[in-house]
């Protein structure tokens, strides 16, 4: 080998220039593709941003809707009771009823803790119909 062989650049390159054009080209194309993807991040971000808030702002917007939907209902049914006492002691009356037959459909073991169950309900259904209808 030639004194100082190591200290030449290299006289070629893939491109054909030699080896520091080469390297400026490869460090400007690694920039333009980091600015590239930079831009792209940011953009991508942007957008997941706005699309958040736009989904917050619909949901704030459903909320508030079903939110006075639900206190009209409450209030409507409020004063349908106050009008209607009778009925909504039926309607009171029925919905006992019906929770006491799944409970009772629900509850597993022995026939005496059935009645142990059955029993306490059916007085105070009778006592209510009684007091209701007495």
């Amino acid at each position: 080998m030639e004194p100082g062989a190591y200290e030449r650049p290299l006289q070629s390159s893939p491109a054909g220039g030699n080896s520091s054009s080469f390297s400026r080209d490869i460090n400007a194309a690694t920039d333009k593709a980091a600015s590239a993807i930079h831009d792209a991040s940011r953009q991508i971000g942007d957008s997941a941003a706005e699309t958040i808030n736009q989904a917050r702002k619909k949901a704030g917007e459903v909320y508030n809707e079903v939110n006075r939907t639900v206190n009209d209902q409450y209030n409507r049914a409020v004063d349908y009771s106050r009008q209607n006492p009778g009925t909504t002691t039926l309607i009171a009356f029925g919905v006992g009823v019906g929770v006491g037959a799944l409970l009772l459909r629900n509850v597993s073991g022995s026939r005496g803790r059935r009645q142990r169950v059955v029993q306490p309900v059916v007085n105070a259904l009778s006592t209510l119909a009684y007091e209701l209808f007495g």
